[in-house]
């Protein structure tokens, strides 16, 4: 994964997740007081996916663990979640490490907990020998918690066609599609800043507001103008129904999904004196979504969070 593609680059990425108008900054910090209560106890802690540290500097202060070590393939991640550690004096209980979730560099069963948050399981396919890589580094007893989007982008079908902003205001023409088994593909043709169909693009209205527009264009004509292609990671998004049979597939017991996400789907169509109060108590917020997970059916909740043990 490039490190500076669509936001994926440290810095940038930890100023947009602590954005309280971002929808990632609600889903975190409700997923960080459900984790906490999932895996209190846990002497020795493995994050997968970590970024910039944030979840596992929240377990390092309150779940007080031996030690935890968060995983991450983007270098820029691990440099700024060793900054936080250090800045948090929590380097002696912390390790931060750039490697594949798929291929983990730790002896067998060394960890009392596997914890991921945000979305970093779709990315490692295939999951059924990610699910595999995970178990063999897990003690006996071990808890398995996963935190992901619940998609409800229908199958077969193109989720976007359009004009993009990208991260250095180039403008990009993107296909982004989401196929009959639940895999997710983009590609993005980045165009000449001085050709014809940029200049046009920069000077749409919508665009220039939103830094996206829905539109078809000729692929071929866009060809001609693109300077540089990039693609994105596939990843699979799995249903609430497919977790559960790879978990159990691969020798998880005690199998249960929760539904999240209330607050993130309030930040993005709420009414926006909900989401002035929610700004200014985001932690009382936090509180009150976690004490509503065990009633929201995780089949229709924007999020789910799945925990599992190995036996």
């Amino acid at each position: 994964m490039c490190n500076s593609y669509l936001g994926y680059y440290g810095p940038k990425w930890e100023e947009k997740i602590q954005n309280k108008d971002n929808p990632n900054f609600w889903k975190y910090g409700v997923a960080n007081l459900v984790f906490l209560d999932l895996i209190r106890k846990r002497q020795k802690i493995l994050d997968i996916g970590c970024g910039t540290g944030g979840l596992t500097i929240f377990l390092a202060k309150h779940a007080q663990p031996d030690y935890i070590v968060g995983i991450d393939l983007v270098k820029s991640m691990i440099k700024v979640a060793k900054q936080r550690a250090f800045q948090e004096g929590l380097s002696h209980k912390t390790d931060f490490i750039v490697c594949d979730g798929r291929h983990l560099p730790f002896r067998r069963e060394c960890f009392h907990s596997l914890v991921s948050r945000g979305d970093a399981f779709v990315f490692l396919v295939p999951q059924k020998v990610t699910l595999a890589e995970f178990k063999k580094v897990l003690k006996n007893e071990a808890t398995l918690i996963i935190e992901q989007d619940n998609v409800q982008w229908k199958p077969g079908r193109s989720i976007f066609r359009g004009f993009e902003r990208m991260a250095d205001g180039r403008v990009a023409y993107s296909l982004e599609e989401f196929d009959d088994v639940r895999n997710h593909t983009k590609i993005s043709y980045i165009l000449d800043p001085h050709s014809t169909i940029s200049k046009r693009i920069l000077k749409d209205k919508e665009f220039v507001q939103a830094g996206r527009l829905k539109r078809k264009f000729p692929i071929i004509r866009i060809k001609t103008e693109t300077i540089e292609t990039r693609q994105s990671a596939v990843t699979h998004w799995p249903t609430v129904d497919e977790m559960r049979t790879l978990l159990a597939e691969e020798g998880y017991e005690a199998i249960e999904v929760f539904g999240d996400g209330l607050l993130m789907s309030l930040l993005l169509n709420g009414d926006q004196r909900v989401i002035e109060a929610m700004k200014k108590q985001p932690e009382l917020f936090f509180e009150i979504e976690k004490k509503l997970i065990g009633f929201i059916d995780p089949a229709n909740a924007p999020t789910i969070i799945l925990k599992a043990m190995v036996s």
